[in-house]
């Protein structure tokens, strides 16, 4: 009878327990889901002689042929080369690693000089490569991307905010021509910005360490540029701005005239892509003045031969021809980044309407190597709780069910001791 009348005094709060144990595991749950890919259909077939995981936009706004156009030079039947687009660069390092077993990749095409730290030893997942043509590409690329080789550069960009001259200029926006963080905050344009998720897309990330590199972080005793931190910023912003899960989400959004988002993250050549085609010159790229200097994060994406391949001799040949100095000439007005090769052929056009990341401060002289090894998932992670928790299904009623069950414990006492009684 003692152990009875324990085990009648304990049931309420197991209740509770239970009770908050399911609504907590449903809150991670729903969170967990929002930070994983979907399952992608890979549809691999025995016939594949080359396979590449890369993101959707790769060479493909105009449509570049990259399979017909390697067949040409390597013999290999265009249908015999897949190529796997995902949703951006993030979700080719998490199939990266998901597949290290048995890897069914022979190519990576996208993971960029942030990624990269988000894979703890490089030689579980790719082999170190040394094409041919290695001496053509730029040395202080491959220096700032992966100096063990892992991945080589393909191209280069900075990152920078992307927007419509028709509603966006210095004479509705004044604060345009010296636009800083802060100054965005308190403009109207801060409800127009479209930012892509860092946990999800690399010209997301590449904002996001543009904000810490700006503000610091004093939780590490990072001081940046402005001795602050760079939580504030996004707690600040995070009502206002759209997030979106990639780049191209947000590509689309941004020419749509009924969201009313004309500004984006995106890069400092984007504004080329209108301009090379159709001397369209209806768009622009700034970046943000701190401490009287123009500031933005450089992003160098690299290309890496995934280890024990099943096609590595196929896979060696694609990347020497994807580094030379043929393809890499057609990359700015395909792929819309600068080049790796330095021997690449850039135009005019794409030069005038771009802004290259030699006439800028480079913030990744801030975040070293050894910080984003060290601290770029807590970054994301903790990104993630100041501005995505909020979107969590149910989470937002988190804190009233919860003030009512604690009202509810005092009842569920008494009723168990009148029981008793």
């Amino acid at each position: 009878m003692m152990e009875g009348k324990k085990m009648g005094k304990i049931q309420p709060l197991l209740i509770l327990f239970l009770i908050l144990t399911c609504i907590i595991g449903s809150i991670t749950i729903n969170f967990s889901s929002a930070s994983m890919n979907e399952n992608i259909d890979l549809n691999m077939t025995n016939t594949s002689e080359l396979v590449i995981y890369t993101y959707d936009s790769l060479l493909a706004d105009p449509y570049y042929d990259i399979e017909g156009n390697f067949s040409k030079v390597s013999g290999i039947s265009k249908e015999n080369i897949q190529i796997v687009r995902l949703s951006d660069a993030n979700e080719i390092v998490i199939r990266l690693l998901q597949e290290k077993d048995q890897p069914e990749a022979d190519i990576v095409i996208g993971i960029d000089n942030a990624l990269i730290h988000l894979i703890d030893n490089k030689s579980e997942v790719l082999e170190v490569i040394s094409p041919q043509n290695v001496n053509e590409i730029d040395s202080n690329l491959i220096q700032n991307l992966d100096a063990e080789q892992y991945l080589l550069p393909y191209d280069f960009g900075i990152i920078s905010l992307y927007y419509q001259n028709s509603i966006i200029n210095s004479q509705s926006y004044p604060e345009l021509s010296n636009l800083t963080l802060d100054t965005l905050l308190t403009s109207p344009l801060i409800s127009m910005l479209i930012v892509e998720n860092p946990k999800f897309s690399s010209p997301g990330l590449g904002f996001l360490l543009w904000t810490i590199a700006i503000y610091g972080d004093p939780e590490i005793n990072f001081t940046g540029l402005l001795s602050r931190d760079w939580r504030d910023w996004w707690s600040l912003a995070k009502d206002d701005i759209l997030i979106t899960k990639s780049w191209g989400d947000a590509f689309d959004i941004f020419f749509n005239p009924e969201e009313e988002k004309p500004i984006m993250v995106s890069y400092g050549t984007s504004p080329a892509y209108g301009f090379c085609q159709w001397q369209d010159n209806t768009t622009s790229a700034v970046l943000t003045h701190e401490n009287n200097q123009e500031n933005a994060w450089l992003q160098i994406e690299g290309i890496g031969l995934v280890r024990d391949a099943p096609n590595k001799a196929n896979a060696e040949a694609f990347i020497n021809w994807f580094l030379s100095e043929e393809l890499q000439s057609d990359l700015p007005e395909h792929q819309w980044m600068y080049p790796a090769n330095i021997n690449a052929n850039v135009s005019t056009c794409f030069t005038q309407a771009s802004i290259h990341p030699e006439n800028v401060t480079r913030l990744n002289d801030l975040i070293t190597p050894s910080m984003l090894s060290e601290y770029l998932t807590q970054w994301q992670d903790e990104w993630e709780q100041v501005v995505v928790q909020r979107t969590i299904p149910g989470y937002e009623y988190m804190f009233t069910t919860l003030g009512l069950l604690l009202l509810t414990i005092p009842i569920l006492i008494r009723r168990n001791k009148k029981k008793q009684l």
